[in-house]
């Protein structure tokens, strides 16, 4: 029979502990509403007005709502609000069980992550998240600046494994449609990404494009085609250019253990494209086109050997061809393998706001027909933390080379070198970064990015210059999201 009161809480000691043979039996679901009627005989609680649930770290707010102590089935409607863990929830009917602890809403919005997704249903987990005929953004306007549009949505749940740092979870989209201010601006087949990569470069493919001295004008994206599975690797890279058309690579992998296996095809590559990092045993930089058909590998991306070391390890057969800018024939072409170590040590402070970080590698390069080279590599680093202002780092590089390659792209590059790289916070929302490639015996600047960066509400607007490249460029980057 009906009770009332003002947010009349029955415990509901009364109804429920619930009575399983899982974890989630040890919870107790407590109502509260300012009307409560409670059914003995079928053994359900009834709850109209202001009404609310709180089960373990389940909570639902809702204009009504029942819940079955037996099965443990809760439904809800009207002004829907969930909680469950961090993950936040809204919508208009609500199917919920408390002992699977999973559930189904309707007309739908989730914000966990940092990530905003609105779908017409949502099922939901404490593992995963699965959004049907939905968008997701990290922009909290009603009218989102951009959003990813996709028949299914899957967003996995972050981990913490061992008091380790904490993983984010993943995002996985099929046929997702990237639109921009309303605007759609291309369809992808697939995307999947890393929540905590989307605020970093190449974490979204948004587009870039620019004029450079040997491209002309240009456009650029690449994003990642993994499906939900995170142990394989799937990358795509596309640049269309007016002077020397499509360039780009396809790459897939999988995970064996510590260690990642791969095979990419790679057309018309650029070594100038590269990021510039202390830690590189790349060396040419020379101003050639590379195509690697195909190339395949094992990759060791990062192992301790104790407290303080850290070692990368790549092995790499493939074969090769290298043209000039500009030019049709290979000057060279060869069967190549390398394999190369790198190890370095975790940075170490000095002071609060200085580090030193040291590396050291080995590469050796074998071709076809017997040719073989050699590579030492040692770099040292010095960064200055300014606060939440900026960073400084300065890198002191040296490698040493023996032996002949057919190729310029591998050849040795300058013996000693200065690498600095600044970026500055000059507010809230501008900010820029210097990154400077000094030949110590040649005295001369041989590299060097200059960005400028501003961040609207939810999206980064970036324009830069690359003196290798003789490129300006701009493009539309997403901000780092934030939890909410």
């Amino acid at each position: 029979m009906p009770h009332r009161g003002p947010a009349l809480c029955l415990g509901l000691i009364l109804f429920l502990p619930l009575l399983s043979a899982t974890a989630a039996a040890q919870n107790v679901a407590r109502i509260q509403a300012d009307v409560v009627g409670v059914d003995l005989n079928r053994e359900r609680t009834h709850a109209v007005g202001n009404a609310r649930l709180a089960y373990g770290d389940f909570e639902i707010c809702a204009d009504e709502l029942t819940a079955d102590r037996v099965t443990g089935q809760v439904s809800a409607t009207g002004s829907l609000q969930l909680r469950q863990g961090e993950r936040q929830l809204r919508g208009r009917t609500l199917e919920y069980n408390m002992l699977t602890e999973e559930g189904v809403l309707t007309e739908a919005r989730s914000a966990e992550q940092g990530i905003i997704i609105r779908g017409e249903r949502i099922t939901f987990s404490p593992r995963e998240l699965v959004a049907h005929n939905a968008y997701f953004t990290t922009c909290d306007r009603p009218d989102p600046h951009y959003s990813f549009n996709a028949e299914r949505i899957t967003l996995t749940a972050a981990e913490t494994q061992h008091g380790g740092t904490p993983k984010s979870g993943r995002l996985s989209l099929n046929r997702a449609r990237v639109t921009y201010h309303g605007r759609t601006l291309f369809t992808l087949p697939r995307y999947s990404v890393a929540v905590g990569s989307l605020g970093e470069p190449g974490g979204a493919p948004l587009p870039i494009t620019g004029v450079s001295r040997d491209d002309g004008p240009y456009a650029a994206i690449s994003y990642s085609l993994a499906p939900t599975d995170e142990r394989t690797i799937a990358d795509f890279s596309y640049r269309y250019t007016t002077f020397r058309g499509v360039r780009g690579h396809v790459r897939v992998g999988r995970h064996l253990g510590p260690a990642e296996l791969s095979l990419q095809y790679v057309r018309r590559e650029d070594g100038a494209d590269r990021e510039l990092r202390a830690d590189d045993l790349e060396t040419g930089l020379a101003d050639v086109m590379i195509n690697r058909c195909p190339e395949y590998g094992l990759r060791l991306p990062g192992l301790a050997l104790g407290p303080r070391l850290r070692v990368r390890g790549e092995w790499l057969r493939g074969s090769y061809s290298e043209a000039f800018a500009g030019e049709q024939f290979a000057r060279a072409d060869a069967d190549r393998s390398s394999a190369s170590i790198l190890v370095y040590a975790v940075p170490y402070a000095l002071s609060p706001t200085i580090t030193l970080s040291h590396a050291f590698g080995w590469r050796q390069s074998s071709y076809d027909p017997g040719d073989e080279f050699r590579v030492r590599f040692y770099s040292h680093t010095a960064s200055i933390t300014m606060g939440q202002r900026g960073r400084l780092a300065v890198s002191h590089v040296a490698r040493r080379g023996s032996g002949e390659t057919p190729f310029l792209f591998d050849g040795l590059g300058p013996e000693r070198e200065l690498l600095g790289d600044a970026r500055w916070r000059l507010s809230p929302t501008w900010r820029f970064r210097l990154v400077e490639l000094y030949d110590l015996k040649a005295r001369d600047v041989r590299d060097m990015i200059f960005e400028v960066t501003r961040t609207v509400h939810c999206l980064d607007y970036t324009a830069g210059w690359r003196k290798s490249r003789g490129a300006f460029y701009v493009g539309i980057g997403l901000a780092k999201p934030s939890a909410e």
